[in-house]
């Protein structure tokens, strides 16, 4: 093993919404029983990454600062593995909160997304801070806002008596896509702006932004006051804003370009580099390990003709040409000086998933990469299956950071999978149908293959016939069927997406709507389909998340598959 002093330790956390974030989760707790999470020095994040990234770095952070003890240890390899077991629950339990239908839980904050004043990147940021990071490190937004963490809060000051021998203080990179450029776009806990890599062109064309440091001297007021003014849960949507999804970030007259002020607007950061390893070469990491949980390139026996498919498809092909122009600079840095756990990994999957366990990889590359609920059985077998396949990599490539004696293994929560579900053709049957139906992006719980979701959809129709009946009672039908198609075409004539367009591209038509919705949000009355949208996220939060998270529990109970649970 390298000394103390002559190594850089770079940790790469790809992109791949919650999938990867879970993945990443298994890694972390290998990493920590290896004692290398205390030596990393720079850790670079995409998209699902970044939100594993800036979570794991905030617990760090408390930890670092936190009052010594007089007399105590300062925090060695136990604090970490600690605060990876931490992390393994409470992170799922904010996942499971779904961050998707929350985005559309407000009627109110609906309307300023369709009002084109407020995005819903702009709403994710808000939910990662209130979900995920504010109750870590609610002391360190104190004196500023007490819901936001700007990111000027967050270079880790550590104690002197908290620093261990070979503990070393981890710099954040959140890397995003700079749309005005192309290039990439990094948020630190220091500076805000384009990075030049080696992955860059040498004659592009484009210039780059410069790169701010928020404490530097030389900025304007206004200057300084954006850059104070963004916040970590803002850098994290950003570098997780997946174009067609979520609307870019923007941030506005931070440059300026032939005397105008520019407005930034900012991506998935995977448009760039997916594993987040451009930023690490930039950093002149001596020694890499990238954990990498993205989407791969699958066959595809008979391509699809139709137009979007084959866009989908080429998009896919051309994101893996990226991948494997970032693989193969990381391939330059020799035997012993990279490590990396790639979710596709064909390699180790019979020694991991011994049985049936080309169709559990298969399946775990193509659960969901949405931001919504993710069961215990999910996110259990992803954190499993990153720890497992993380172990094998460091102890079989002669990674050379790697502890001579390695340290006994923890008994980790994630590990009762293997118990339940691995070790006994039922539960791998049953743990298989569940990662099957875990790839589709909708009506999950109506795919499990039970009564309950149907047995509650079926008051709906009863309902609304005996409403329409009632309604019909006391008015004519002429004028309930009347009222009925008027409010059909007035709601088809708002939400068309051709006449919406045609109000946006005519600048009256568009100062209309806009003082029309900003008139009914003032007066906290937004339009009808506002509410629509709040309603059918309230009645999947209430009814149909819980029935699904109930259907993948692992731990409250037996549940669906019949198994006992194990005694320890």
């Amino acid at each position: 093993m390298e000394s103390p002093n002559d190594f850089k330790l770079g940790l790469a956390l790809s992109g791949g919404g919650f999938r990867s974030a879970l993945f990443h989760i298994g890694g972390l707790a290998r990493l920590a029983e290896q004692d290398l999470l205390r030596k990393i020095d720079v850790i670079s994040s995409v998209s699902g990454g970044s939100i594993i990234a800036a979570y794991y770095y905030l617990k760090v952070k408390a930890l670092l600062e936190q009052a010594s003890v007089e007399g105590q240890e300062p925090p060695g390899r136990e604090a970490y593995i600690r605060i990876v077991s931490e992390i393994e629950t409470d992170f799922l339990a904010a996942v499971q909160k779904n961050m998707l239908m929350r985005t559309f839980l407000d009627p109110v904050k609906n309307a300023r997304m369709l009002a084109a004043e407020y995005s819903n990147t702009e709403r994710l940021a808000e939910l990662l801070e209130r979900y995920f990071y504010l109750p870590i490190s609610q002391p360190y937004g104190a004196g500023t806002h007490q819901d936001r963490i700007p990111l000027k809060n967050l270079p880790i000051r550590p104690l002197a008596a908290n620093l261990a021998e070979g503990t070393r203080i981890p710099f954040l990179i959140i890397n995003a896509t700079a749309l005005n450029t192309g290039h990439l776009w990094q948020f630190t806990s220091v500076s805000a702006g384009e990075k030049r890599t080696e992955l860059e062109s040498g004659n592009d064309p484009i210039e780059f932004l410069k790169k701010f440091r928020i404490d530097d001297d030389r900025l304007t007021i206004e200057q300084r006051k954006i850059l104070y003014n963004i916040t970590l849960g803002q850098a994290v949507a950003a570098s997780s804003c997946v174009p067609g999804i979520f609307e870019p970030l923007q941030i506005r007259n931070l440059y300026e370009a032939d005397g105008k002020r520019l407005t930034i607007r900012l991506v998935d950061g995977g448009l760039v580099d997916n594993q987040g390893l451009a930023s690490l070469f930039a950093e002149n990491c001596t020694h890499i390990i990238c954990s990498d949980a993205s989407d791969i390139l699958k066959f595809e026996k008979h391509p699809s003709t139709q137009f979007l498919n084959v866009a989908l498809r080429a998009n896919d092909i051309l994101m893996d040409r990226i991948r494997s122009k970032t693989l193969n600079e990381l391939y330059k840095y020799g035997h012993g000086r990279f490590a990396m756990f790639d979710l596709g990994q064909w390699e180790t999957r019979n020694e991991i998933f011994p049985a049936d366990s080309p169709k559990i990889v298969r399946a775990l590359t193509r659960i969901r990469t949405a931001m919504d609920s993710f069961t215990d059985r999910e996110a259990d077998t992803l954190m499993y299956y990153g720890y497992q396949l993380s172990r094998r990599v460091l102890e079989s490539n002669g990674f050379e950071l790697v502890p001579d004696s390695l340290p006994a293994t923890r008994n980790w929560r994630f590990m009762e999978i293997r118990d339940r579900f691995l070790t006994n053709d039922e539960g791998r049957k049953d743990l298989l149908f569940h990662l099957e139906v875990g790839s589709h992006q909708m009506f999950k719980v109506f795919l499990l293959k039970k009564a309950m979701p149907y047995l509650i959809l079926l008051p709906f129709p009863a309902i609304f016939t005996l409403l329409a009946l009632f309604l019909i009672s006391k008015t004519s039908p002429m004028i309930f069927w009347g009222l009925l198609i008027a409010s059909v075409l007035v709601l088809i004539y708002t939400q068309n997406a051709r006449i919406l367009k045609l109000m946006d591209n005519v600048a009256v038509l568009r100062g209309i709507k806009q003082r029309i919705l900003k008139t009914l949000i003032s007066l906290r009355l937004p339009e009808p389909f506002s509410y629509i949208i709040a309603v059918a996220s309230w009645i999947q939060l209430t009814v149909f998340d819980p029935l699904f998270l109930r259907y993948g529990r692992i731990r409250e109970t037996s549940g669906e598959s019949g198994l006992r649970r194990p005694k320890h």
